[in-house]
C-alpha cells in the first residue's frame, strides 16, 4: 500500500480473490435478502389475536440486505484500489455475524415459538464462519496500516 492508503499493483490475484469473495458474499446476501419471500414477518390474525409484527424476522431480513449492499460497495471501493473497500468488508462482516447470533439467541428463547425462517444453528455456523474471517481479516488490515511502509 501507499501512503495514501490506496493498494499498489503488486497485490496483484490477492486483491482479485479478495473482490471476487465479496462478489460472491453480496450475491449470496442479496439472494436471501431480496430474493426471498418475508412472508412470515408477521404472524397469522387468528380470531382471536391479530397480526403481530415479528422484529427478528425484519432484523434478519434487513442484516441480509444491509449487508448485500455494505460487501457490494466494498467491492467497488476495492476496485477502486482504496483500502475502505476490504476494511468495510470486515467490519460488515462482523456486524452481520453478531447480528446473525442475537437472531439465533432470539429463535432459541422465544417463548411464542415463532421463528425467523432460518434455523438458529445455521445462523450459528453462518455468524462463525463471517466473524472468523473477518476478525481476521481486520487485524490484517490494522496490522498492514501499522506497519512501517516502504519507499
Amino acid at each position: 500500500m501507499d501512503r495514501k492508503g490506496k493498494i499498489m499493483s503488486t497485490a496483484g490475484s490477492g486483491a482479485r480473490s479478495d473482490i471476487i469473495f465479496m462478489l460472491i458474499s453480496a450475491g449470496i446476501f442479496a439472494y436471501f435478502g431480496f430474493g426471498g419471500s418475508w412472508t412470515h414477518q408477521n404472524t397469522v390474525a387468528t380470531a382471536t389475536q391479530p397480526s403481530q409484527f415479528l422484529v427478528m424476522v425484519a432484523v434478519l431480513k434487513w442484516t441480509l440486505r444491509g449487508g448485500a449492499i455494505a460487501f457490494g460497495v466494498a467491492a467497488l471501493l476495492s476496485m477502486m484500489g482504496t483500502i475502505a473497500g476490504p476494511l468495510l468488508y470486515a467490519v460488515a462482516g462482523l456486524l452481520t455475524a453478531i447480528l446473525f447470533v442475537v437472531v439465533a439467541i432470539w429463535e432459541w428463547t422465544n417463548p411464542q415459538g415463532y421463528y425467523s425462517g432460518v434455523p438458529a444453528i445455521l445462523l450459528l455456523i453462518f455468524a462463525a464462519w463471517n466473524g472468523f474471517g473477518s476478525w481476521t481479516s481486520l487485524r490484517e488490515i490494522l496490522a498492514s496500516r501499522a506497519a512501517p511502509q516502504a519507499a
